[in-house]
């Protein structure tokens, strides 16, 4: 266990980094050139359904490349985002990391996997990744982050942004790699882990069909009594998982993909399993291009979500989604791109889809669902050779909430040629999830299966909607280039459940009280609450000070409040002030070197109200530093220490998000 140091030398560290610490770009790993991402022109996808350099596309836009992913030993995909401006990591009940964009919880912010959406969030089910951890890391090229709205293009859940995970392509000749890894935490009562994984790519036939293979299992251990306040430590995972794809090229301007992922997870012995399959076409004509997707997964609950029960659920969705991408000239060279999609979910839950204990028509009904539709159209007129304007709409007709309008207009301007200015304002709506609007979802709360509370679904709930803007610039000048960029998110009807307690004297006054169960503990409704406002600003750093050392910063501010009462209060897990500091040295062609350096502000870890205060987390600062050295082409090892101070371990409340504490790793990696 570490001991805690003074408030002030806490910060030391801090400052100490921000005056003298080298820092490196998430997007600028050096290629073999000894050029950077800035000046090879990093391509992005997300930002409006098809290809196009980062300076031009009507979004804010982090890329997490491939390097960036081999730099730190990862069990899941959450913690590297954790460095992108804008993002901010949270905890579910679980301990496994969660992704929060722009003051907004991990609800709004939508998953893709090469474009396709990813839903077993919607399900709830006890030890959910949040959809972040059912791709093999090694089949990972690159995660492109959109910060802010994109409902015009990807629908609900994009109100905060979207998270692409872009997997690797099949190439000309065979490649592959494989990886083992091990983690050995220092305090002995805090849990290790270890991991393997592989990829494996090539031609079956040149030119013509291609496959890809990938997988991995990982593991870590889990916590002891690492929490002098009480609180239980990081529970134990282990997870197994693979995928498989074939791209078949027919003709020169035709590619058509399958795929099969397969994924086993066992979070503190409560088990998931995903199968999930995909079957897609691109085309490109004379007139444009052309892309559908038909995809579909099954995720089985096996254990149930009650500690000591065993009552399996499983989820389906399926979905159908195409694009037609059009060159045209109106008086502007405009790109219009139009599509739509139709998506059904369905949720089998024995246990919970049963009614309130006691009720009328306990246990009837097992089963629920819904079906949504959505058309949606985007034109980019090109107004002159430095303007482009954006705009866009979505209309979504859903099986219960009928139709929704996410418009969105957006302009970037190259004032120079290393200067960009971007800005834009859009609507979005998230319809409550299958469990939330199902008045026979409920589930045991408030810490036990037997002395807490339970809390039930609303079929009077309403969609959430919000209104987002921002305004910001980019600017690149030789081997250096930076970002400011400001937003202010209005949010609507936000859905929420934190509102509960098992004090039977206190539980009447709750607004959503609905009753007792016939033992005598408190029910609670989710909600719709008036008013969220996420507001802040967003900058980042990056360049080159030699060949050899590259250097990033970046920093964040956002202010997020409820304003559903006649006094704004602050949401909890959601820091004010957030700063990433990283640095790589390349030393000499087989070694180099690299530090990273966290900040996270002070924030709630229990809500305040406008009878108390709440509690509050102090602020602290991670640091890790790690090695890579490339024995010969074929062999990389790679080692290093994270959480060198071992700051932010120990929790306060079990809302609290905690760090793993100080960790030694070494790995080693063979490409072919």
């Amino acid at each position: 266990m570490n001991t805690k140091l003074p408030f002030p030398q806490r910060r030391l560290p801090v400052l100490l980094a921000l005056c003298t610490m080298p820092l490196s770009g998430i997007a600028l790993a050096q290629s073999s050139t000894g050029e950077t991402a800035t000046e090879l022109k990093t391509i992005v996808v997300t930002a409006s359904n098809r290809e196009q350099e980062l300076r031009d596309a009507p979004a804010s836009i982090a890329v997490v490349t491939r390097e960036d992913l081999e730099k730190k030993p990862l069990n899941d995909v959450a913690g590297i985002l954790g460095g992108v401006e804008g993002v901010t990591l949270n905890r579910n009940g679980n301990g496994v990391p969660t992704v929060q964009l722009r003051g907004l919880g991990a609800a709004y912010t939508l998953i893709l996997i090469d474009g396709k959406r990813v839903n077993s969030t919607n399900a709830m089910f006890r030890g959910n990744d949040y959809d972040l951890g059912w791709i093999p890391v090694a089949d990972i090229e690159r995660i492109e982050v959109v910060r802010g709205p994109m409902s015009s293009l990807y629908g609900s859940d994009a109100i905060g942004g979207v998270v692409n995970i872009i997997t690797r392509k099949v190439g000309k000749t065979w490649a592959g790699s494989v990886k083992q890894e091990l983690v050995h935490a220092e305090d002995g009562e805090a849990g290790g882990g270890m991991s393997t994984n592989f990829s494996l790519r090539g031609p079956l036939v040149a030119d013509t069909l291609g496959l890809s293979l990938s997988g991995g299992y990982d593991k870590r251990d889990a916590d002891k009594a690492v929490n002098t306040s009480g609180q239980s430590g990081i529970p134990r995972r282990e997870n197994r998982y693979g995928s498989a794809k074939l791209n078949w090229t027919p003709a020169k301007d035709h590619e058509i993909t399958t795929g099969y992922d397969y994924s086993l997870r066992d979070h503190d012995h409560f088990l998931l399993k995903r199968e999930a399959v995909s079957l897609g076409h691109k085309g490109r004509y004379s007139f444009g291009s052309s892309e559908v997707n038909f995809y579909a997964d099954e995720t089985r609950n096996k254990s149930g979500t009650v500690t000591g029960e065993t009552n399996p659920n499983k989820a389906n969705s399926e979905a159908l989604d195409g694009k037609l991408v059009l060159p045209v000239n109106f008086g502007f060279s405009q790109i219009v791109t139009l599509g739509g999609d139709v998506r059904r979910e369905r949720l089998n839950d024995p246990k919970l889809l049963s009614g309130a204990p006691g009720s009328p028509g306990y246990g009837s009904d097992p089963e629920i669902s819904v079906q949504q539709h959505a058309f949606f159209l985007e034109d980019e007129l090109e107004l002159n050779d430095q303007l482009r304007l954006t705009l866009g709409n979505r209309y979504d007709n859903h099986e219960k909430f009928g139709g929704n309008n996410s418009p969105r207009a957006y302009l970037v301007y190259h004032a120079l040629p290393g200067l960009t200015f971007k800005g834009g304002v859009a609507r979005a709506f998230r319809a409550p999830t299958l469990l939330q609007n199902s008045p026979q979802w409920g589930s045991v709360s408030c810490g036990s299966a037997t002395t807490g509370c339970y809390i039930i679904g609303n079929a009077d709930l309403e969609p959430e909607t919000s209104t987002s803007r921002e305004i910001g610039f980019q600017a690149e000048y030789g081997k250096w280039s930076g970002s400011v960029m400001a937003f202010h998110t209005d949010l609507k009807n936000m859905i929420d459940i934190t509102s509960r307690t098992n004090n039977a004297t206190l539980a009447p006054a709750y607004p959503n009280f609905v009753g007792w169960l016939n033992d005598g503990r408190p029910i609670f409704a989710y909600q719709n609450i008036a008013r969220v406002r996420s507001k802040g600003v967003e900058t980042s750093l990056r360049g080159q000070i030699t060949a050899q050392v590259g250097v990033r910063a970046s920093y964040t501010y956002t202010d997020t409040k409820n304003f559903s009462g006649a006094t704004p209060l602050a949401l909890i897990n959601r820091p004010m002030h957030v700063a990433n500091l990283t640095a790589d040295w390349q030393i000499n062609p087989r070694l180099s070197l690299a530090g990273n350096g966290r900040f996270n502000g002070n924030q709630y870890t229990t809500a305040p109200t406008a009878n108390s205060a709440g509690i509050k987390k102090v602020d602290y600062a991670t640091f890790d530093l790690s090695a890579a050295y490339r024995v010969d082409n074929l062999i990389t090892l790679r080692g290093g220490v994270l959480n060198i101070d071992n700051s932010g371990v120990e929790r306060n409340s079990s809302n609290d998000y905690n760090e793993e504490s100080r960790r030694y790793y070494i790995s080693v990696t063979a490409d072919f």
